[in-house]
């Protein structure tokens, strides 16, 4: 054996000496099975594990992260089947049933177009990938330890409260100041947070043996339960809308202007009452329509109309003129001047419904 072959053969040995050890370091604890239960046991820890590998030319980016999810998938799965088999103590569990069942059954007309799914969430939650160099597999592995997983949760109900809590502050400033339509708009935002609210409380009652009501923070749940209900009593019947309308049609009453108008605005709910001072909005529209001219062509007569509109929009609360302006609308027709008004007039009512629904919404 040449002094050269002796050397090439002692470097390769010094190689894989000193190769395995850097091998062996950079594994993670929880790529081992064995090792994972030791590092992870199952009394302290949630856990999820993906194995694979990159398919066809998919970038290696896209595979790690794809394995992520799967490892986050299989955590939160875990969690979920938990959550589903533990069952705490009998008392505990009614108050969230009760809780749960008063407030679904309070919100139900109120929120009839308002989603409250919710996905699960799990605050705390690491998640780690690492590729095998002896055959390229890349691993991903989801973890949260349930000490962590518990503080992590209540903090979440304390931040959702205090969320909650601010939006009815809102809402409440809204509805004093009259904006019973953003109030409306905001109140039904704020219902699938308690929808969350409820699914972290569920699972904080499961994951800690511990969990009482001072924890889960379930008084404060139904004040803020009860003042939503309060306020959704206030809006459940919408707004309340004063109309006066003065449609003159050449010396004739034109009373359809007022009932096309207050057509379009109920299909937002708005209410209509008899006074100005029962009302949120009071809105005043002074229509009179004029002639402009006949012209003929071919023997056939067509008359033309101008209705000028003017358009008053009051917030009751404040007393402030919110709006004034006037529109004018032609209409023609072949009969005679009336018709042509008629048709004016028919053209000009939902432009009014949408400036005042304009003015209300904003």
């Amino acid at each position: 054996m040449t002094k050269k072959v002796f050397f090439n053969l002692l470097l390769g040995m010094l190689l894989t000496i000193y190769s395995l050890p850097v091998l062996a370091q950079s594994t993670p604890n929880w790529y081992d099975n064995d090792m994972r239960r030791s590092f992870y046991p199952e009394s302290q820890y949630f856990t999820g594990f993906a194995e694979g590998q990159r398919v066809g030319s998919e970038r290696l980016d896209v595979t790690t992260q794809r394995l992520k999810d799967a490892a986050k998938v299989e955590a939160v799965s875990t969690i979920r089947v938990h959550v589903q088999n533990v069952s705490v103590n009998h008392a505990l569990s009614q108050t969230l049933r009760t809780m749960e069942g008063t407030f679904r059954q309070s919100m139900r007309e109120f929120s009839s177009n308002t989603q409250t799914t919710v996905d699960m969430e799990i605050p705390g939650l690491q998640i780690e990938s690492w590729q095998n160099p002896q055959n390229g597999n890349i691993a991903a592995f989801a973890w949260v330890k349930k000490s962590t997983l518990i503080k992590q949760l209540e903090k979440k109900i304390t931040i959702g409260l205090t969320k909650i809590e601010t939006s009815l502050d809102q809402i409440d400033q809204l509805v004093q100041t009259g904006q019973k339509m953003q109030a409306r708009t905001l109140a039904e935002k704020t219902l699938p947070q308690f929808a969350e609210i409820d699914e972290t409380q569920k699972i904080l009652a499961s994951v800690d043996a511990n969990a009482d009501e001072e924890s889960l923070q379930l008084q404060e749940t139904r004040t803020l339960q009860r003042r939503l209900i309060s306020i959704v009593t206030q809006l459940k019947n919408g707004i309340n809308i004063y109309i006066s309308v003065n449609a003159d049609m050449f010396g004739t009453k034109y009373t359809a202007l007022k009932s096309e108008i207050q057509g379009e605005l109920s299909k937002t709910g708005c209410n209509f009452v008899s006074s100005a001072t029962q009302s949120d909005w009071a809105v005043y529209v002074n229509a009179p329509s004029r002639q402009c001219n006949k012209a003929v062509f071919g023997g056939t007569s067509t008359y033309f109309v101008y209705v000028d509109a003017n358009i008053v929009v009051e917030k009751t609360s404040t007393g402030q003129r919110i709006y004034e302006n006037q529109i004018s609308e032609k209409g023609g027709h072949t009969h005679n001047f009336e018709q042509a008004a008629r048709a004016a007039y028919k053209e000009i009512s939902p432009k009014i419904s949408k400036i005042v629904l304009q003015q209300i919404q904003q």
